[in-house]
Parts: structure tokens; sequence; C-alpha cells
């Protein structure tokens, strides 16, 4: 229950965020001042900071949180049991077959390959983005923020859905990076402020870690509901 307590927490905080930003560019007049090329820096360096961090993260996992919980000590039991290996974030079992893509002999946890391709092309666009002279209306921050919002609705459902393929995980997971380019934009490029930019690459954090925590709900229920023995994930759903 508890955990269930949390997925909810999650979904209503990030909830509120995408309703806040859409009032926020709903509201703000079209002829605020854009934003200068120093302040187009500082979210620029921001969002490259957090996408660097996010791609430390799909090549070692929780490695944030591993100072705060006994997880990471926890896999290593169970990988010290002897019943399962993990293999890309996930244990070597029929359940997660298709959460893992095998490449060069190599096994990439489906989602974090996807979030690693995302990250890497949204680096790119922000500095595309922060060389270029592009004056944003209303409109125009609608029309880019209201499909960046709509993305993060597909990429959760998607977690959640019962079936799953490996492709379709990567590629749903690599889109995500991108909405969270798109909304930092148009919410800085409309508002022209440097402190809204700023707190709409805070967001991103948060609709990433929703998409985390759901992630792990959907491995425990997987878990939990497997007829074998090993439970590699274990914990109240």
């Amino acid at each position: 229950m508890k955990i269930t307590r949390t997925i909810y927490l999650y979904f209503a905080f990030s909830f509120v965020a995408a309703v806040f930003l859409i009032l926020l560019v709903g509201t703000t007049p079209s002829q605020t001042s854009p934003l200068t090329f120093l302040e187009k820096m500082g979210i620029t360096s921001a969002f490259i900071l957090c996408c660097v961090v996010g791609i430390s993260l799909t090549f070692r996992s929780n490695w944030i949180r591993r100072y705060f919980s006994q997880s990471k000590r926890r896999e290593k039991n169970m990988q010290s049991s002897g019943e399962r290996t993990f293999r890309g974030h996930h244990p070597q079992c029929l359940t997660f077959q298709n959460h893992t893509i095998h490449w060069k002999e190599k096994t990439w946890c489906a989602g974090c390959l996807g979030l690693f391709i995302g990250l890497c092309l949204s680096i790119l666009l922000m500095i595309l983005y922060m060389i270029t002279d592009f004056q944003f209306t209303k409109m125009i921050a609608l029309l880019i923020l209201l499909p960046g919002l709509f993305i993060l609705l597909i990429v959760y459902v998607e977690i959640l859905h019962p079936s799953r393929h490996a492709t379709v995980h990567v590629f749903i997971n690599s889109i995500m990076p991108l909405s969270f380019f798109t909304i930092t934009i148009a919410v800085g490029g409309i508002t022209g402020n440097l402190t809204y930019g700023l707190f709409t690459v805070l967001l991103c954090f948060l609709w990433l870690d929703t998409r985390i925590q759901l992630s792990k709900w959907h491995h425990r229920f997987l878990c939990t509901n497997c007829p074998e023995s090993c439970k590699m994930f274990t914990a109240s759903v």
C-alpha cells in the first residue's frame, strides 16, 4: 500500500505541474521581452547538466539514492544467492525478457537505452536552440508545450501496459527527453523569464522520477505475480 500511495502522489504532483505550466504559458502576454543570450545560456547549461545526470542514471540506475537506501545491497544479496542474475538492469527470466535489448553480445535495458538516445539528442537540440534566434508567440509555445506534455502521458501508459515490445519501449523512452526539451523552450521562450525556465528544468526531474517510480512499481508487480519462486523484486503493491 505504501508503494501505491507513493505512485499516486507522484501522479498528483506531475499533473499539478503540467496544469501550472499550461496556465503559465496561456496567461503570459505575447509581448514579453525575449530571453537574452546569457539567460538562454543559463537555461541551456542547467538543462544539459540535468541531461548528463540522466545519462549517468541510464548506466548506473539509482546511484543517487544508493547512499540513502538499502536497494543496492539488496540487489547484491539477490545476485549472490545464485537464483537469478541481473543483465540490463533486469533479472534473466521470461517475465522480463521484453524489457531488454540484446545487441552485439550485450544486454541493454530497453528503457534506459531509449532515455540515453533521447537525452543525447536533447543536448544537441538545446545547443542549437541556444545559438539560434527564434521568437516565440503564445500559439507556437502552446503548440510545442501541449504535445510535449502528451508524450509524458504516453510514456506513463506504455510503462504500465501489460504487454510490451522492447523496440517500442526504446522508442517511447527516447522521445521522453525530447518532450522535456520542447516543454522547457516553450516556457522559457514565451515568458522570457530565466526563473521560469530553470523551474521547468526542475519539473522535468519530477516527471523523470515519476517514470522511474512507475517502472519500479511495474517490476515489483510483475515479480509478485510471477509463478517463479525467486522473487527478485519483492515489495507490497
